[in-house]
């Protein structure tokens, strides 16, 4: 029962700790200072403990790994979208500029 207590509430903390980000990063739509490797590092964690939950059985683990994964890949996009709108708009700024 203390148990169960104990990987929800750590399920809870995981899942909102990439919240403040996401929505920072929508408002402001930016995501020049995350690198690819941190990505791939976060998959990489979320994956493993998500099939280590799957295995023991343990919904806490289960539930908040596929959320942050989630998370994450929605972060990846908002790379690949904001640093795509940035390439394309910083140079039409430069030609403005001459």
């Amino acid at each position: 029962m203390l148990t169960d207590v104990f990987g929800y509430m750590g399920a809870f903390f995981l899942i909102i700790t990439l919240l403040p980000q996401i929505k920072k990063t929508y408002q402001e739509k930016k995501m020049d200072d995350f690198s690819y490797g941190f990505f791939a590092i976060q998959v990489l964690t979320c994956s493993c403990f998500l099939i280590y939950g799957i295995l023991l059985g343990e919904i806490p683990l289960i539930i908040a790994n596929s959320i942050v994964l989630s998370q994450t890949f929605l972060l990846i996009n908002f790379k690949i979208r904001y640093s795509y709108l940035k390439s394309i708009i910083e140079p039409r700024k430069n030609l403005n500029e001459i």
